[in-house]
């Protein structure tokens, strides 16, 4: 490498780099291929020796669209300080790759970013895949996909989306909404922009998502926080349509000075030499797209559910048969899986009420059946016939729903805690993924290896509250874990939620877990319902299904 180059990346990765320097970077990056090679070769080594020393640990509630690492890099400014600690650095430096893709996008095109899997080294020297996910799958509505296909859920990495019918919606990492409809082929360039090759797209660009790029083979259009639709035809002529608020548009060969602004109600249509002519705007808004799918429960695909749907009293263990997916009764746990913690005051029955929970979701639960957990430390285990393989490529969601029988008190006495916990048969102890909150009734993400991901929020009290998580699984690369709480008042769209509370950071998983662990400690009584266990949210998550 260049001992120059060198040096100008190295000080970039430390936060030592001034304004002048970064547009020195920015320049080379745009006129140098050898030059974007090196730059992206080096920040994948010095990410990779930073991680190794970093704790897997991290707190917070995730909302992508004001990440503020995004709005910073977005604006082509990193944030210089005096010091900086090793959570900081791998944040930043993952960010430092966005901004090399994104200038190499934005200055080049039609150029697309699809770096292989690399050997990086950290704490379990696994093959990681050097790109992170810039995207997610949020509907998929009758599609057939070229090149296989993207289910609901999936975390969709930069590279060719290709769809030769139906409609799909997705959500960027940087906040913006867009509907797919088939034939079409785009291409994921970052989380806040896509080329669009061919076919229709309209874009939701709202609450901080504003400035996604939608480049064409004739043009590149900008969101200024509006909702706006894109159709490019084959010759390469494209359509922009704005519904709401405002977009600037040019020729994607023109000059920066040439950008002309597209308000609501208006069109243009450019064609293949680039040319801007008005036309009438017409389009179906984004909303529209989705009435028009009208996405309802998906209860079909339900891997394992348990509504404790029992006559009301005491229910022996070796009875609980009831349900779907499981491959027998809910259990005490073994002797030698209760070594951690060795007290167990789980009694041989199940107990079985009815009508004590308010339900504001569309569904059964809370009515009927449901589970009574004594205020002792309780520890009820049922194996699942169908196995959450973690080292597979997969998505895994659940919902559970939790009402506390008494006034909640002071939140670090005593200790209360309750836990949804997926472990494995072959590795109990250090092999598991568990969802609850602790003395401080904030939701909490725990692994196996005893790190927890807490949220600063504190849970709803006296109410009954809906636990939603879900489990992305890598065979190569980092897994992401999501966990959010909804209470009573909340309500649950069509597709999982642009803000969870917890999501995990450094998590490497490889197990195949196949019980379900539901445990409760302190001297508050809950009542549980309503588990479900599927692939998609659609499955698990009670949403109001709309009415055309």
């Amino acid at each position: 490498m260049n001992e120059d180059l060198q040096n100008l990346i190295s000080r970039v990765c430390d936060h030592q780099a001034t304004e002048s320097e970064l547009a020195q970077l920015a320049q080379r990056l745009r006129s140098d291929v050898s030059a974007r090679d090196e730059y992206l070769r080096y920040v994948d080594l010095h990410a990779a020796l930073c991680d190794e020393a970093l704790p897997t640990f991290e707190s917070d509630i995730v909302d992508y669209r004001t990440d503020p690492h995004r709005t910073d890099l977005h604006r082509g400014v990193l944030a210089q300080t005096g010091s900086h600690n090793h959570s900081e650095t791998r944040a930043a430096l993952g960010w430092i790759a966005t901004a090399a893709a994104i200038l190499i996008a934005v200055g080049f095109g039609f150029l697309a970013l699809r770096r292989p899997a690399v050997e990086m080294p950290n704490r379990n020297s696994v093959t990681v895949a050097a790109v992170p996910a810039i995207a997610t799958m949020l509907l998929s509505d009758d599609c057939r996909w070229q090149g296989g296909g993207f289910s609901e859920g999936q975390r969709l990495n930069p590279g060719r989306v290709g769809l030769d019918q139906g409609t799909a919606v997705l959500r960027f990492d940087g906040g913006a909404e867009l509907v797919l409809v088939g034939p079409a082929t785009i291409d994921l360039q970052t989380s806040t922009s896509v080329l669009v090759h061919l076919g229709d797209v309209v874009v939701r660009a709202t609450d901080g998502a504003e400035g996604f790029v939608v480049l064409t083979p004739t043009s590149e259009v900008i969101d200024l926080g509006t909702e706006f639709a894109v159709k490019v035809r084959r010759s390469g002529a494209t359509e922009v349509h704005v519904m709401d608020g405002e977009v600037s548009y040019r020729g994607i060969n023109a000059a920066q000075e040439l950008t002309e602004i597209l308000h609501a109600g208006q069109g243009v249509m450019i064609d293949p030499q680039g040319r801007p002519t008005a036309v009438p705007m017409n389009s179906p808004r984004f909303q529209d797209f989705v009435n028009r799918v009208n996405p309802g429960s998906r209860a079909d695909l339900l891997i394992a559910y348990e509504g404790f749907n029992y006559s009301p009293g005491v229910l022996p263990l070796t009875e609980s048969t009831v349900g779907k997916g499981w491959a027998g009764p809910w259990r005490k746990r073994s002797d030698q899986e209760r070594t951690i913690p060795s007290t167990d005051d789980s009694p041989d029955d199940l107990e079985i009420v009815h009508g004590q929970m308010n339900v504001t979701w569309p569904v059964p639960g809370g009515r009927l059946g449901m589970l009574k957990l004594p205020g002792d430390n309780v520890y009820y285990v049922r194996p699942l016939k169908r196995t959450i393989d973690l080292d597979h490529d997969g998505v895994t969601f659940f919902c559970l729903m939790v009402r506390e029988t008494q006034r909640r008190m002071d939140s670090d006495q005593p200790k209360e805690r309750l836990r949804l916990t997926f472990r494995s048969s072959r590795d109990y102890r250090t092999q598991a993924i568990s969802f609850g909150h602790g003395p401080g009734y904030r939701p909490t993400v725990q692994t196996g290896d005893g790190v927890a991901h807490t949220s600063p929020i504190l849970l709803p009290a006296e109410q009954t509250t809906l636990w939603i998580g879900k489990i992305v699984s890598r065979k190569q690369g980092e897994d992401e874990i999501y966990f959010r709480v909804y209470g009573e008042s909340d309500v649950l769209d069509y597709a999982e939620p642009a803000t969870w509370h917890v999501v995990t950071r450094g998590v490497n998983l490889d197990a195949h877990l196949d019980l379900v662990l539901l445990s409760s400690v302190g001297k508050t009584a809950r009542l549980i319902d309503e588990l479900r266990i599927g692939p998609t949210w659609r499955s698990v998550a009670p949403i109001l299904e709309s009415k055309e």
